[in-house]
C-alpha cells in the first residue's frame, strides 16, 4: 500500500500538519508521495526533504524565520523570501522538485490562464511561494509567463493528483467548518466572484471523499492563520488527532 499525503493551505494553523507528521515519524508509517497547498506545499516539500516534523516546527518557532520570510503590510501585501538567508536553507534545503525523493505536488492558479496547476516540477521557493500567494495579502507571483496565486482559493485541499491511482490517501485540513478563504481578514469578497467560493466547497468535498483518511478538529477554529503564537497547540492538536484515528490503520499496516 502507497501512502499519499495532502496538506490544506492555513497560515500558522499548519502546524498542525507538523504534529500528525510527528506522530507518523514516531511509528515509522512511510509517505510516498506529498500535495500540498501554501503551507501545507511548504511543509510538504521541506518533509519530502528529509526534514523531520520537530526540525521544522523548530525553525517555525525561531526568530530567524520572521527575519527570512519579510513582509511589508504597507506595500499592497509583499511577501519575500531571503533566498540566501541560512534558515531558509534548512526549512527547504533541495532546490528543484524533480530532485526530491519522494513525488510533491504544489497547486497554484495562474490568473491570466485561468487554470489551475498541480505543479511537480520546477523550482521550490518560488513554487511555495506562488502557493502561499493568497491575494489580497500577497501579490501574484510570476512564474514562466504565469501570474500565479494560492492554490486555496480553489482547491485548498489538493488531493486531485491521487484521484484514480494506486495510493491510500490521507489528508489534512485546518478549516474543519469548511472554512473558505472567503472569511479571511481583508474581505476577499471584493477581489473574487462568489462562484469562485462555490468551486472551493465543491473541491473540498471531492477531496474529502476521495480520501481514506481524513484528520481536522474543531478545535482549529479558534486559532488564526497569520498569528504564530498558537502554534504549539495546534502542533499538539495534529499529534492527537493522528493518535487517536490511526489506531486500526497501525494495525493493518504493520500486519502488511
Amino acid at each position: 500500500m502507497k501512502l499519499a499525503l495532502v496538506l490544506s493551505g492555513g497560515g500558522a494553523k499548519g502546524a498542525f500538519h507538523l504534529g500528525m507528521l510527528h506522530f507518523f515519524e514516531e511509528e515509522n508509517i512511510k509517505i510516498e508521495a506529498y500535495s500540498g497547498t501554501s503551507i501545507g506545499s511548504i511543509i510538504a516539500c521541506s518533509h519530502a526533504s528529509g526534514v523531520s516534523a520537530k526540525e521544522q516546527f523548530k525553525i517555525f518557532k525561531s526568530k530567524e524565520i520572521k527575519k527570512a520570510l519579510k513582509f511589508n503590510y504597507f506595500k499592497r501585501g509583499l511577501l519575500k523570501i531571503d533566498h540566501n538567508n541560512k534558515i531558509i536553507n534548512e526549512l527547504l534545503p533541495v532546490e528543484k522538485l524533480e530532485d526530491l525523493s519522494q513525488k510533491v505536488y504544489i497547486n497554484a492558479y495562474d490568473i491570466i490562464g485561468k487554470r489551475m496547476h498541480y505543479f511537480s516540477q520546477g523550482n521550490i521557493i518560488d513554487l511555495c511561494m506562488a502557493s502561499s500567494a493568497l491575494i489580497p495579502i500577497f501579490k501574484p507571483i510570476s512564474y514562466k509567463k504565469m501570474q500565479l496565486i494560492d492554490g486555496g482559493f480553489i482547491d485548498n485541499l489538493a488531493a486531485k493528483p491521487f484521484f484514480n491511482k494506486n495510493f491510500s490517501v490521507f489528508s489534512s485540513n485546518v478549516f474543519p467548518k469548511s472554512e473558505n478563504k472567503k472569511s479571511l481578514y481583508l474581505n476577499p469578497v471584493k477581489y473574487l466572484r462568489k462562484k469562485i467560493f462555490r468551486h472551493v466547497s465543491k473541491n473540498m468535498i471531492t477531496a474529502i471523499e476521495n480520501s481514506d483518511y481524513y484528520f481536522t478538529s474543531l478545535k482549529l477554529n479558534k486559532y488564526k492563520i497569520l498569528s504564530f503564537k498558537d502554534i504549539e497547540p495546534c502542533y499538539a492538536l495534529g499529534y492527537k488527532e493522528a493518535q487517536n484515528q490511526l489506531k486500526k490503520f497501525l494495525k493493518d499496516y504493520r500486519d502488511k
